[in-house]
């Protein structure tokens, strides 16, 4: 019995070493490489960030209509789903208000760096001017 259990710790410790990483990917890169796959934004760039924010919402919007579809689908043929098909429904429609509560935010975001953009290009055009 106790040879059993050595045999099956040892096959176990052997598959889990086959499957771990030895060296991981971040280690191989250099510090340069490591910042350049890195989408960074500089905080005081509001252009760049009210850009970000605006393609978050375009991707949210996208997600939103896909959501809206399934709704829609649901709709027309609830009686594919069952009893699983208000389940769908309602988790659905959560769905699409938190998607819809995103994009609002993330367009006021973006419209809030936009207008923060524009009031430190006044004030560089002002220190120029002077």
């Amino acid at each position: 019995m106790k040879t059993n259990i050595c045999w099956l710790a040892l096959l176990a410790i052997g598959f889990l070493s086959g499957c771990a990483q030895m060296s991981p990917i971040a280690s191989t890169l250099s510090d340069e490489e490591l910042v350049a796959n890195q989408h960074f934004i500089e905080p005081s760039n509001h252009d760049a960030v009210a850009k970000h924010y605006e393609d978050v919402a375009r991707e949210m919007k996208a997600k939103l209509n896909a959501q809206k579809e399934q709704l829609e689908e649901y709709e027309r043929h609830n009686y594919y789903y069952g009893r699983k098909g208000q389940n769908f429904r309602s988790h659905t429609w959560a769905n699409i208000r938190h998607l819809e509560n995103s994009v609002k935010e993330n367009l006021e975001e973006a419209a809030m760096h936009r207008k923060m953009a524009q009031d430190q290009q006044r004030r560089d055009l002002s220190l120029i001017a002077k």
